[in-house]
Order: C-alpha cells, then structure tokens, then sequence
C-alpha cells in the first residue's frame, strides 16, 4: 500500500463528514455563530460591500490551502517523476511501435515504479486537506448564511446589471460561482509566487552544499 493512503482515508471521511454536517442545522447554526462573532465585524462591512466581503474569504482559503500544499510538494521531485514520465512515453510508443515485447515489459515496470513514487507525492498533499476543511467549512457556511441576510443582495456583471446572490443557477446559488471565479486569479497568482521563492530558496541550497 503507498504510504500516505491513511491521510488521504482520513481526509476522504472528513470530507464527508463535513458535507453530513453542512446539512445538519444544529451544526451549522452552531458554526455560523461562531464564525459571525469573528467575520462580521472584521470583513462584513455591516453588508455594504458583499463582493468584497466573498474575495476576503476567498483569500483567506488560499493563503492557507496553497501555503500548506507548497511546503507539502516537493516540486524538484514532482518535476523530475514527470520528465521521466514523459521519456518513458516516447519509449513505450516506439516499442509499440516495433513489437518489441521485452522492452515494452521492462518499460513498464519503470513507469509502475514512477507511478508509486507519484502516487506517494500526491498523498502527501492530502494531508493537509483536513486542515483546509476544518478552515473552510465553517467559513463557507457564515458566508452563506451572510449573504441570505442582506438587504440588497445583488451584484452587477457585464452582461446583466442585476443579480442576485441567492439566486439558484443550475445546483449552486449564483454567489458559489463568484466564489470559485474570484479565486481562480488569487490562487494562480499566489501559488506561482510561492512555487518561485521556495525553488529558487531550494536552488540556492543546492549551490551552497555543492
């Protein structure tokens, strides 16, 4: 078994667990209470500027989900699995290609061990996904009980200078879809940064030990 499977178990029944409790009103009222007595006064603006109020809690979420999922990544290992991947590609192509049955088997048998190793990078990152949601869930569920309590709940876009933040789009009300396309420029930005200062902070270690 990979090592890491149990953080990634353990991150799937957290997951679950939140979703069981977001529909669960005692829970939730409990949590939104808590999150109120902290959010309301510091990034609420007594519900004057809802959207702005969305992308403070959406930076919230990734400063701590990227900052953690960075110091868990090592990228020189992540991109030294996937160069090798790709090699190895283009060689079992070729041995398609010529019906050479050893060298497919033995091809194979490296990318399974680089799969493993993959694999294994990969449940490391779970690991801080039950920290993230601990975060999150609270958080999202203030933040959809805020903007059902305000008394002009609508934004503007170009294409329609009305809507309404409850408003219910295919399974999700309209402000979730804000969420996610406010976060989008936040966390590729941020991460990018990140990703820059940690390898070049990691070359410079290199240089100096070599």
């Amino acid at each position: 078994m990979p090592q890491g499977t149990g953080s990634m178990f353990l991150a799937m029944i957290l997951m679950f667990g939140m979703l069981i409790a977001f529909f669960n009103p005692t829970i939730r009222n409990t949590a939104v209470s808590g999150m109120n007595f902290i959010l309301a006064p510091s990034i609420g603006f007594s519900g004057s500027f809802p959207v702005i109020t969305i992308m403070i809690a959406e930076l919230i979420v990734v400063l701590l989900g990227t900052t953690l999922r960075i110091i868990f990544t090592d990228f020189v290992q992540q991109a030294r699995i996937q160069r090798i991947m790709s090699a190895l590609r283009k060689e079992q192509r070729d041995a398609f290609k010529e019906r050479n049955q050893d060298r497919i088997k033995k091809l194979n048998q490296h990318q399974n061990k680089y799969l493993m190793q993959n694999t294994q990078l990969m449940n490391k990152q779970m690991r801080i996904l039950p920290i993230t949601l601990i975060v999150i869930f609270p958080l999202f569920t203030w933040l959809s009980s805020f903007l059902y309590t305000l008394p002009y709940p609508v934004f503007t876009v170009p294409w329609a200078p009305r809507v309404y933040f409850t408003e219910q789009y295919l399974i999700f009300p309209t402000w979730v879809y804000l969420y996610g396309l406010l976060g989008i420029p936040f966390t590729q930005i941020y991460q990018r940064l990140l990703r820059y200062f940690m390898l070049k902070r990691r070359l410079e270690k290199l240089t100096s030990a070599s």
